[in-house]
């Protein structure tokens, strides 16, 4: 397994590609949505498109199977994202008839209901935690280290940079425990519905952080 930088156009399809086919909690983005593209674009596209050197692959024999996306400056992510990105995708989602199926309509309505009941306020982390991260690896390249290295990766790229420190979400169970093994804080648990008409299980969107600087003192002293 060989982790190394983002590389073009073939990884940018790589990416798309593998965020779509573990996008619910390790699987298919078909089991709430029915659009592909427009999953890939809203997760991804600022990632490859606007911070390419904030992105590193997973590679077996020559193929990417897995990567780590995110940014420096979550401030900064966002104003692209909402300024520059969200408007285009609303117009190519209208365009492709993107929420017409029963499958998007309803999870659109469950994202609906989940706002107003204030289930997807997140604190704002930016201060001590600029940077963001999210991972995704193929299902049959888990659990051989290939997330231990991919964070390693990211966390040493992140310092070289120098910032102070980085945050992430899921709502996966097995994620959470991952990143609580790798060192990080839980900053926030909250209880999340959206998809409670796909998982009878009650979910929690987890938050966690790891400070960067104190990350470093403990790894030298």
């Amino acid at each position: 397994m060989v982790i190394r930088e983002y590389n073009g156009p073939g990884d940018r399809n790589a990416i798309r590609r593998i965020c779509c086919d573990t996008a619910f909690m390790g699987q298919p983005v078909e089991n709430f949505f029915g659009d592909r593209e427009i999953i890939a674009d809203l997760l991804t596209l600022y990632h490859t498109d606007h911070e390419p050197e904030s992105v590193f692959i997973a590679e077996h024999e020559n193929m990417p199977v897995g990567y780590i996306i995110g940014c420096t400056d979550i401030k900064r992510a966002r104003r692209i994202f909402l300024g520059r990105i969200l408007p285009g995708v609303a117009i190519k989602s209208l365009l492709r008839g993107a929420f017409l199926s029963r499958k998007s309509l309803v999870f659109l309505y469950r994202r609906a209901v989940s706002f107003f009941r204030k289930e997807l306020f997140i604190p704002d982390f930016s201060g001590e935690y600029p940077a963001v991260l999210h991972i995704n690896i193929e299902s049959r390249f888990r659990n051989m280290g290939t997330g231990e290295k991919l964070v390693m990766k990211f966390l040493d790229y992140l310092k070289e940079k120098h910032v102070r420190g980085v945050h992430l979400t899921t709502i996966s169970a097995d994620a959470a425990r991952f990143f609580e093994r790798n060192g990080f804080t839980l900053l926030q648990k909250k209880k999340v519905s959206y998809f409670s008409h796909l998982n009878r299980k009650t979910l929690f969107r987890f938050t966690f952080g790891k400070d960067l600087a104190v990350a470093e003192v403990e790894k030298n002293g």
